[in-house]
């Protein structure tokens, strides 16, 4: 992402309203910076405080936005942040009322990437935010994935925003800056803006529950698509060794980790030269093992640590006769061979389909030349592409409209039954595009990764369209109903960023 540019601003004394002070707001400012350095990994130069004497007025906010604006530029993200009084769809600065709707409209037209606008108010989840993120099915998904804008507010409209009198802070403030340096929250290096919401809310509960009622609930509205992300640091993910070896007879043409416990499994795709009897298999099998016992390939650093020069306890090779099969993972057979301290009675299984030779176990495909044969695709690479990228904007402009109305039933300015209600004519849609996504043609090779992610997405957006409907409703419970589909959405959000780094790959 761009740079973060940050207006932090903090109301404490009041010259022509009458509103009671806040000294407090004043230690929010530097809490608040604090935990965007520490947390976000936020330049401290590009913090911008208003507010550090306690007193706003409007020219002085007016100045402050422009000269954080000054510079930004349409890669980079702003974030505003206001503790202060606020009333009925209003925020109080030291000489005047500002409307918040007529602010937020405001930050909502800057032209930047991304905006987030936070406010720790009375009253302040009064607010609108009508749009829904939109995907052009002629660009790809890197200009839709984290553009746009998102409010988190301290309460509900008819509520009151309190303090935490044991940090000396505002008590929304001490949730979010909480969130922001919660190291828990970081996966390969960074954070969401999904999941530091969604600590936000928790701490909420927890806090409300301390005090036996729904003291604060806070809002969170957004028209972002899928979610922003944070670099907070340095992410140097585990390579897995390559495997690629040719001889007269096979291809080697990959060595899978599939480590689990105290057991070193390794997973061999063979690409057969010739056409070769089950006999020829049997052997080729046996030195692939023997070649292959002490490969030191791992899918992570604590596999590594835990199974490094040792030999493989459990050997499988996937033999097929071209690329296409490796691709689809479409195997002519395979064969296993596990050592003296496995199960041998759990791993050599006798079927139909498995034959002995030699010693080796074979399990035959019965069903290769029927998948092989799937593979035709009458529709050229482009307007493969094109299709799919159609299918898949659909789905995320559903997707989007659901989660929309997900965020008020979380915000708890609906209930559950007006979800499932919402949601029964994009359960609908979902389905439709689903299905269409599903039934294209197997891509080829060079697009294979491209469309397994676009084929992914859509089955996680699916995903979406079962925990709120009518029909499963006595599947699950209300809230285990409401955790699926908050992981479903994190999932989604993860597999949007996926899908903009394999788009600029095709």
């Amino acid at each position: 992402m761009g740079t973060i540019k940050v207006l932090l601003v903090g109301v404490c004394e009041y010259l022509t309203v009458k509103c009671p002070s806040l000294p407090m707001c004043k230690n929010d400012l530097f809490a608040m910076r604090t935990a965007l350095v520490n947390g976000l990994n936020i330049n401290p130069n590009n913090i911008h405080l208003c507010g550090e004497t306690g007193i706003v007025t409007k020219n002085e906010l007016i100045t402050s936005i422009c000269t954080v604006l000054k510079d930004i530029s349409e890669n980079d993200t702003f974030i505003f942040y206001f503790f202060g009084h606020g009333g009925k769809n209003c925020l109080v600065l030291s000489d005047s009322l500002i409307e918040l709707q007529d602010l937020l409209d405001t930050i909502g037209q800057i032209e930047t990437k991304n905006k987030i606008a936070i406010i720790d108010s009375c009253h302040s989840g009064g607010f609108s935010l009508e749009s829904i993120p939109a995907i052009d099915i002629d660009e790809t998904v890197e200009h839709f994935a984290g553009r746009g804008f998102a409010v988190l507010a301290s309460c509900g409209a008819e509520q009151y925003s309190g303090f935490n009198e044991d940090k000396k802070i505002s008590l929304y403030t001490s949730f979010v800056c909480d969130a922001f340096t919660a190291r828990f929250l970081i996966r390969k290096g960074k954070k969401s803006l999904e999941t530091i919401n969604e600590a936000i809310f928790r701490f909420a509960e927890v806090s409300n529950r301390k005090k036996g009622c729904n003291f604060q609930q806070p809002i969170f509205r957004s028209s972002i698509g899928g979610t922003i992300f944070f670099d907070v640091e340095e992410y140097n993910p585990y390579k897995i060794a390559k495997i690629y070896e040719e001889t007269d007879n096979y291809i080697i043409y990959n060595v899978e980790p599939a480590h689990h416990a105290e057991e070193k499994r390794l997973f061999v795709k063979v690409i057969l030269r010739f056409p070769s009897s089950m006999e020829q298999i049997a052997e080729i099998a046996t030195g692939i093992k023997n070649k292959v016992l002490y490969y030191e390939v791992h899918q992570n650093e604590i596999a590594e640590a835990r199974h490094k020069g040792h030999a493989a306890n459990i050997v499988c090779c996937y033999f097929g006769y071209d690329e296409d099969d490796m691709v689809d993972c479409n195997y002519f057979c395979y064969t296993t061979w596990v050592d003296d301290l496995q199960d041998k009675d759990c791993w050599y299984r006798t079927s139909k389909n498995i034959i002995v030779i030699k010693g080796v176990h074979i399990n035959v495909n019965g069903s290769y030349e029927l998948i092989k044969n799937l593979r035709d695709n009458n529709l050229d690479k482009d307007e493969l592409i094109q299709i799919t990228r159609e299918y898949t904007a659909n789905i995320i402009s559903v997707a989007e409209q659901y989660i929309k109305i997900f965020r008020e039933y979380l915000n708890n300015t609906i209930t559950e039954e007006e979800l499932i209600n919402s949601v029964v004519p994009l359960n609908i849609e979902i389905s439709k595009w689903f299905f269409k996504q599903s039934d294209l043609p197997k891509s080829p090779n060079e697009l294979h990764d491209w469309a397994h992610i676009h084929k992914k997405l859509s089955c996680t957006i699916h995903d979406f369209s079962l925990f709120y409907d009518k029909k499963n409703l006595k599947t699950w419970k209300s809230e285990n109903r409401k955790w699926l589909l908050k992981n479903a959405i994190k999932r989604y959000e993860m597999e949007l960023e996926e899908l903009k780094i394999a788009d600029k790959l095709i």
